[in-house]
């Protein structure tokens, strides 16, 4: 009786240790075409489904808000503001994961330091039928959609590579340890009992 009740206990912590590690979870996001796109996804790549998703500004005021996909997929519009953001992917249990969104993720030039003088402006031929501005909003749009498979390719290799630390793994020992304590302390409490 007692190796059955052993084995059980053991079956158990190993199916609860697995559980623990598939908590953590991660969001990914880019910017493409005026929208943000991303993912949520957990240890091993799965997938962080119908969770609400957050932009926030520097100031955590909340400027978009959607849910992920079954695919753990979202999409939110550029907002109207000034970078940096932050995503907050609220994966429920109180799991949490967030991703900056820095100005070059926006095509917004990095200040120049304040010590350096910005280079004197080179004259430049005419285009025929386009102006600066316009084949610089060209050329970005055309730069975004050769990078955006990058980016999905760079997220999914990222979400196969996270594993449980070991710190995760003493953690969530360290939770079944305190359960099966707290059973073991109810049980000799309830035979006490039964004694008197």
């Amino acid at each position: 009786m007692r190796q059955a009740t052993s084995v059980i206990f053991f079956c158990l912590i190993m199916a609860v240790a697995g559980l623990a590690q598939a908590h953590r979870t991660s969001v990914y996001a880019y910017v493409e075409g005026g929208w943000i796109k991303g993912e949520g996804y957990m240890p091993g790549g799965g997938k962080v489904s119908n969770q609400p998703v957050q932009l926030l500004d520097a100031g955590g005021k909340v400027l978009a808000e959607t849910k992920t996909a079954q695919d753990g997929s979202f999409s939110l519009p550029v907002p109207n503001g000034q970078p940096p953001f932050q995503l907050v992917l609220n994966a429920g249990a109180g799991h949490r994961a967030t991703f900056d969104l820095k100005p070059a993720d926006f095509g917004v030039p990095e200040k120049p330091a304040a010590a350096q003088k910005p280079a004197p402006a080179a004259k430049q031929a005419p285009m025929a039928g386009v102006s600066a501005p316009e084949l610089c909003v060209l050329v970005q749009q055309a730069v975004e959609k050769s990078l955006a498979p990058m980016r999905a390719q760079l997220a999914e290799m990222t979400a196969r590579s996270e594993k449980a630390s070991l710190k995760d793994i003493i953690g969530g020992l360290g939770w079944i340890a305190g359960l099966l304590g707290l059973a073991a302390y109810l049980k000799a409490r309830k035979m006490a009992k039964g004694a008197r």
